[in-house]
């Protein structure tokens, strides 16, 4: 059982890591071209960085949900998608939805077996 202050030190660790996480994912996020490389490069370093964690035996709170969960995105991805299917480019939205979830799973499951 948490005391009081490990919970509120947790909840504030978690707060001011997933506030860094959303700055990096902000900044991240502008790279884009052919698809939004940004919000894959981020969701793929989130997935690497919560499989390096887990597969250590180290399941922090403040990274995983904190700041790998403020650096990755589901919601973004998924506005990103649409806006290339309502600009005529549906065979990049579908590029797009493949790699986000294919690209992050792998890099859970790099790190997971190899780190």
């Amino acid at each position: 059982m948490l005391t009081g202050f490990e919970l509120v030190a947790g909840v504030l660790a978690v707060g001011v890591l997933g506030g860094v996480g959303s700055v990096v994912r902000h900044f991240v996020g502008t790279w884009s071209g052919f698809l939004p490389w940004g919000i894959l490069a981020a969701n793929s370093i989130a997935s690497l960085l919560a499989g390096a964690s887990v597969a250590n035996g180290f399941y922090e709170i403040a990274l995983v949900i904190g700041l790998a969960g403020g650096l990755s995105t589901f919601s973004t991805f998924a506005a990103q998608s649409y806006e290339l299917i309502s600009s005529g480019h549906r065979a990049r939205a579908v590029l797009n939805s493949v790699a986000n979830l294919l690209i992050p799973a792998g890099s859970l499951l790099i790190a997971v077996n190899i780190l």
